[in-house]
């Protein structure tokens, strides 16, 4: 391997993107009794001001990114989430570059990001080699940082220094197909089970009326079903269940609430399967709904329930300051949030600054941003939803992207001339022209979520 290409070793202080550094080492906080935290908007925000690390600094060429930091939280946990807004430049950004960091320090070496599950395999694929024509032109299709073009490329840089990721596509399968030929696998493992799950099993995309039908007939037959499968197998049943229903309901009005759960148990389903051996480690790129760990989210069950990563997960959530547009299936202004942040750090700080919700002040004051509410995500408080915030300021729509707040210090490669290869099962267009009703969907269901949390405080 040329020099250039070697990997730096990561247990030296300047592994990963060297030694550029924007604030201190982390310090543990040894409080032996923690003080109340403090009440005022006025102690609040001192707290606040004191608490924020900043993530890069200096100006023009001089600019560093400094996300040691988070690397130091993160520390020897297992998987990272890295919650968004959609449809942003600067997340995808900052994600890209704190993806870099840990698996340049062998601190991650899977993939995972809200995709559709029929992408997962040629993306894994394209990362080790390079080598598919479609793939480079379904990447090309997509705004240069949105999350699923920016980590990818930047996956496969890592893989030409000799960095391997192993990519995963959890989101729920947008094709019907695909849950349908996933079943029809689970099902030649059966024997006088197998016409329980075939015999009303749709043959092509079924109407909502069927679907309904197919999931109540398979979650009511499951225990007979399941005497008969291994444990694996019963999990991919119900899974590749919940999912042809949920591929089915995008196109219905209806059951917003119950299609996000539902897509939620997809989701967890395919968090797990990528995450089978102690070795693995995670970077999970996802709607910050997805990523909360307190509540009713795949991440919530990552984090309580899974046994591999019970515990060890480490999630980060958005803020931002208004004036903020984003690209939500349509342009979306945005107001600013959360206004504790908002309102010590101002709007529109200069740099992208993280605010722990869990680390208690120099004078040993309980947090009191982590006692917050977050309504967005949860019903919990900060700290029990997330590790901390990054505010990134002003969010720019990912369809504009010269209009970023930053950049990173160096462009993420682009491939030479693809070989030839078949074409994806999931074209560009039709990704995109599915992306935005996937997000329109989302957003009533946590709207609604909102509105009925909000209710019951």
């Amino acid at each position: 391997m040329p020099e250039e290409d070697a990997a730096p070793d990561p247990s030296t202080p300047d592994a990963g993107r060297g030694a550029r550094t924007c604030s201190e080492p982390i310090e543990p906080v040894s409080c032996p009794n923690l003080e109340p935290a403090p009440t005022t908007k006025t102690a609040i925000a001192s707290f606040v001001k004191e608490s924020a690390i900043p993530l890069r600094c200096g100006e023009g060429a001089d600019a560093v990114w400094d996300v040691r930091p988070l690397v130091e939280l993160y520390g020897s946990q297992k998987i990272f989430m890295m919650g968004e807004v959609h449809g942003t430049n600067e997340i995808g950004i900052m994600s890209s570059i704190l993806l870099e960091e840990l698996a340049t320090r062998n601190q991650v070496n899977v993939l995972a990001f809200e995709l559709p599950m029929e992408m997962g395999e040629r993306l894994t694929s394209w990362v080790a080699t390079g080598e598919d024509e479609a793939v480079d032109q379904w990447l090309q299709q997509l705004a240069p940082n949105m999350f699923g073009r920016i980590l990818t490329v930047t996956a496969r840089e890592l893989a030409k220094k000799g960095i391997p990721i192993r990519v995963v596509a959890v989101d729920y399968a947008y094709m019907p197909q695909t849950p349908i030929a996933a079943i029809r696998e689970v099902a030649t493992k059966l024997t006088t089970q197998a016409d329980t799950v075939l015999a009303t099993l749709p043959s092509g995309p079924p109407t909502t009326s069927e679907a309904n039908a197919y999931f109540d007939h398979i979650m009511t037959s499951k225990s007979a079903i399941c005497a008969e499968l291994t444990s694996a197998d019963c999990d991919r049943l119900n899974a590749m269940t919940h999912a042809l229903w949920v591929s089915t309901f995008l196109e219905a009005g209806l059951q917003d609430e119950l299609w996000f759960a539902r897509r939620e148990e997809v989701i967890y389903y395919n968090m797990k399967s990528a995450m089978r051996s102690p070795t693995d480690r995670m970077f999970l790129h996802m709607g910050a709904a997805h990523t909360n760990k307190h509540e009713f989210s795949a991440g919530s069950r990552m984090t309580h329930e899974y046994e591999l990563t019970k515990d060890k997960v480490f999630s980060v959530a958005p803020a931002f300051g208004n004036g903020s547009v984003i690209w939500y299936g349509e342009p979306q202004a945005l107001p600013g949030e959360p206004t504790t942040l908002t309102s010590a750090l101002s709007h529109a700080p200069p740099d992208p600054l993280f605010v722990s919700t869990t680390r208690p002040s120099t004078k040993c004051e309980e947090n009191a941003f982590g006692l917050e509410p977050e309504l967005r995500s949860s019903r919990g408080t900060r700290a029990e939803t997330y590790d901390g915030y990054i505010h990134y300021g002003k969010l720019t729509s990912e369809k504009s992207p010269d209009d970023t707040t930053f950049e990173r210090d160096s462009e993420v490669g682009k491939e030479g001339a693809p070989t030839s290869s078949t074409a994806l099962a999931l074209s560009g267009a039709r990704f995109r022209e599915l992306r935005v009703r996937v997000e329109a969907k989302e957003r009533a269901a946590l709207m609604a979520r909102v509105a009925r949390t909000s209710a019951m405080r």
